[in-house]
């Protein structure tokens, strides 16, 4: 009996500490509840709309939106780890994050709107223009994507986690196609040391650009290298 408590107890501890827990959610229509972030400044720069990778806010997302908001962007950070923990579709997504953009569009005072994606988010934010209303699209000034792949489950897995690279193309939503849709420039950052298919795959155009610097996936931890590769794009 006492083995099979313990057991138990140890079933329970490993499943405790895999699920993802909120705790900073922002509630919108339909009672939908979004685990965010808010970072706000006094300027008349664009606002940001972050999206995390697979980890959630490890230390590279936290620096990062720091960095950003210390060179004057108001931040909106989604936690993707807790969000997509249960599986979402691109449409879904987009409206839940509609009312979002667009309240603090209205409430900050900011006439534009840029996409900010790493990894995991990256691949997801690919998929946000072509499934939000016009009155948001027209403000996107601009989409940056860090160490996107070619293709994304919309849903965070724990093996996903634990890898970065290789083949990235094996997932229901290809990334790629959506990029031929923007009308704004999409910014596409690798690091030299990344071995993402999808680096040495993806073309450039008039509005897809493709920047490497030096780096593995995480770009060696380098954030301000980082932040002034994105900021030389946006500003």
């Amino acid at each position: 009996m006492r083995n099979q408590l313990s057991y138990n107890f140890f079933s329970f501890l490993i499943f405790f500490c895999l699920i993802p827990f909120y705790s900073i959610v922002y509630g919108q229509g339909k009672n939908v509840v979004l685990p965010v972030k808010l970072l706000k400044t006094n300027t008349n720069k664009p606002l940001v709309f972050y999206i995390t990778g697979d980890g959630g806010w490890n230390d590279f997302s936290n620096q990062f939106i720091s960095g950003l908001n210390k060179n004057g962007y108001s931040i909106i950070g989604l936690d993707s780890k807790k969000y997509f923990w249960i599986k979402k579709t691109p449409n879904q997504f987009a409206d839940d994050v509609k009312p979002l953009i667009s309240q603090y569009l209205r409430e900050w005072n900011k006439k534009e709107v840029i996409i900010i994606g790493y990894s995991f988010g990256a691949d997801v934010s690919a998929f946000l223009p072509s499934n939000m209303n016009q009155a948001v699209t027209d403000k996107i000034k601009a989409m940056i994507l860090l160490s996107p792949g070619y293709s994304t489950s919309y849903e965070v897995k724990l093996m996903d986690m634990l890898n970065s690279g290789g083949n990235s193309n094996g997932e229901k939503y290809k990334v790629y196609p959506e990029l031929f849709r923007a009308n704004f420039p999409v910014t596409c950052i690798f690091g030299s040391e990344d071995d993402s298919d999808f680096k040495l795959g993806l073309k450039e155009n008039k509005n897809i650009h493709k920047i490497i610097i030096k780096g593995n996936h995480h770009y060696d931890d380098d954030i301000p290298l980082v932040l002034k590769t994105v900021l030389n794009a946006i500003d």
